[in-house]
């Protein structure tokens, strides 16, 4: 992760935003060009990548591997249409597939705003913890009935019990803390796919048998999945149903 940075050089002002990695750079280059997510200018795009990675090592930044390679990714892929076209390498990276990339990061990105937005409406129904308060006691002598204590103490037990029976059928006022992680979505996922050979994660994951703070870490490990290339996605149409299915090994 590439920290917040305001800087000043000789050359031009920089800003160094907060990015995930490489394809979060190059998605903000995108948008900050105002260029159609279809009709990537690439080449422009290139050189202000890599203003950005040389800005970073004037200024002694810690780069992550992965902003490296994409760097020599752009650079060959730029390189390559210089040269006379050649057969395709053998796992090569592809103009169009980079492209393809940054559609797909561009709607996960975008998936996750929404979960996000969602979540945030849902804690809206959940009610706070209700207080407690302990009943006041005005003791006239300094030894203290022990059959007040009993009777004051049973008469606490019983509100308390009131309260939970009252509140039995309201199961949103009732604060549930669960944890919930990226390892354990996972998991989920992987058994899916064990079982059949794709599946729909909006209905694997959703809002109605699932938490939303689940949802959105699940969506968080599938996002992880697909970057280490170990599932495929597609989605018909913008916020539409996510189908998944696992990466065969050639």
């Amino acid at each position: 992760m590439v920290n917040l940075l305001s800087l000043e050089t000789s050359k031009y002002n920089i800003k160094l935003e907060n990015f995930e990695g490489p394809l979060d750079l190059l998605l903000h280059l995108v948008n900050q060009n105002q260029m159609d997510i279809y009709d990537i200018n690439l080449n422009k795009i290139t050189d202000q990548y890599l203003d950005y990675i040389k800005t970073m090592q004037e200024l002694n930044l810690e780069i992550t591997s992965e902003f490296l390679v994409m760097a020599s990714n752009l650079l060959y892929i730029k390189s390559k249409k210089l040269l006379p076209k050649q057969e395709k390498i053998e796992d090569e990276l592809t103009e169009e597939e980079l492209i393809a990339q940054i559609i797909k990061y561009k709607q996960f990105k975008e998936g996750a705003i929404q979960f996000r937005e969602r979540y945030n409406q849902f804690k809206r129904f959940f009610g706070t913890p209700q207080k407690i308060e302990l009943p006041k006691l005005e003791l006239k002598d300094d030894k203290l009935d022990s059959k007040l204590i009993y009777d004051s103490y049973k008469n606490l037990i019983n509100k308390n019990q009131a309260r939970l029976n009252k509140n039995a059928k309201n199961i949103d006022k009732i604060a549930i803390v669960e944890t919930y992680s990226v390892g354990d979505s996972v998991k989920t996922m992987f058994k899916e796919l064990i079982k059949h050979s794709k599946f729909v994660f909006n209905k694997l994951f959703n809002n109605s048998n699932r938490d939303s703070k689940e949802v959105v870490t699940a969506f968080s490990g599938l996002l992880e999945m697909s970057r280490r290339s170990k599932v495929s996605t597609n989605q018909k149409e913008l916020f539409g149903d996510i189908y998944v299915e696992k990466i065969k090994k050639q």
